[in-house]
């Protein structure tokens, strides 16, 4: 049998007929950039996540670059965030003058440590924004995040691209801060069929500069009030989201079921397997394990026809783009002990039951279990 890691085909063919549908009516209509569909989707999403607003762009590297400077970053300027994200997270800001202070990680959960923002912001001045992870699927501690970010007077911005209908106590990720920026990139919960993100708000003026930044600092045309950039959502892609949106929640149950699976299959394995607290509604972005075998695991898993990935092998310290920064190996041990064990199997909506069951049986094996 062979499990892909992803399989973007097996969700076209569920909905062909309803994306070449979708495809003709939007061709069709002649109004390719920011038209009704775009409209729509935004209308819809910010429904959907709990915000008065949603603003589509190019995508979820855009959503944080461009929603990070509506919520007034300048060149100078300072925002604390984890090593153990993609590095999009922080390249999105950095090529605008904007510094990075990291911080290190919950090692259960791999999201943000209260305790170590709180360290960081006491001895790193001029921190203007908190940009916590809700990293794999999983919302971070926001309730301790936000008490941290109020005694230093630095909002917060989400990064939920990876999370997509999570619940955090009850409410949505990308409705807990200033702003979110959410990624469609097409392996999300919520992908489309290439680049897409989105930046989400209640903040009228946060609104209106994003709406602006994305396309070319205007707020109407020829009248530019910024430079901006060229970042805006296909009308294409924003008729497809408007669809997969109705079927986000369910899709979002089965990756559960997948998770669920998972659990029962390998607790008796030596394997540490994800967590998820009271408070979350984990939506299983990523189903991430650890080993200390890692290395030989993912080689004896490829053996058998079954894909993994790591997200991700090296924390942003350790990155040599971000060797400037001056951290140094050991300054965050949690990051750093997770990148060398952390695995991520198959887990998506079309995955089937045996499927997942021949990964466990495989996973058992592997350790003599």
């Amino acid at each position: 049998m062979k499990v892909k890691i992803f399989d973007l085909q097996k969700e076209f063919e569920l909905m062909r007929e309803q994306f070449h549908s979708l495809f003709d009516t939007s061709a069709g209509s002649g109004e390719y950039v920011l038209g009704k569909e775009v409209a729509a989707f935004e209308r819809a999403f910010a429904a959907y996540v709990g915000t008065g607003h949603a603003v589509g762009v190019g995508s979820g590297t855009d959503a944080i670059r461009i929603g990070g400077l509506a919520c007034g970053l300048r060149p100078g300027d300072k925002v604390i965030t984890t090593p153990n994200t993609y590095v999009a997270t922080v390249m999105a800001l950095s090529p605008h003058g904007i510094t990075s202070v990291l911080c290190d990680i919950d090692s259960e959960t791999y999201t943000m440590d209260p305790a170590g923002l709180e360290g960081a912001l006491k001895k790193e001045k001029g921190v203007r924004l908190c940009v916590p992870v809700h990293l794999y699927g999983h919302p971070c501690m926001m309730d301790e995040i936000r008490e941290v970010c109020g005694k230093y007077g630095v909002p917060i911005f989400e990064d939920a691209c990876q999370a997509h209908g999570a619940l955090y106590k009850g409410t949505k990720t990308g409705s807990l801060g200033m702003a979110s920026a959410f990624s469609f990139y097409p392996t999300k919960n919520l992908g489309c069929f290439g680049d897409g993100g989105a930046v989400t708000t209640d903040d009228e003026g946060v609104f209106r500069r994003v709406q602006a930044l994305r396309n070319y600092g205007q707020e109407e045309k020829h009248v530019h009030l910024m430079e901006g950039f060229n970042s805006r959502l296909d009308e294409i892609q924003a008729a497809l989201l408007s669809y997969k949106l109705t079927l986000l929640d369910g899709f979002n149950d089965a990756r559960r079921h997948i998770a669920d699976l998972y659990q029962k299959e390998l607790g008796n394995t030596p394997l540490v397997l994800p967590v998820e607290k009271p408070w979350a509604h984990h939506v299983y972005h990523l189903f991430v394990i650890r080993t200390t075998r890692r290395d030989e695991l993912m080689e004896y898993l490829k053996q058998k026809g079954i894909g993994t990935l790591i997200h991700y092998p090296t924390p942003i310290h350790l990155q040599p783009a971000y060797a400037h920064l001056g951290y140094r190996p050991g300054d965050f041990p949690h990051a750093e002990k997770a990148s060398k064990e952390i695995v991520s199997l198959p887990c998506y909506p079309t995955l089937r039951d045996e499927e997942v069951l021949y990964v466990c049986d495989a996973l058992r094996s592997f350790f003599g279990s």
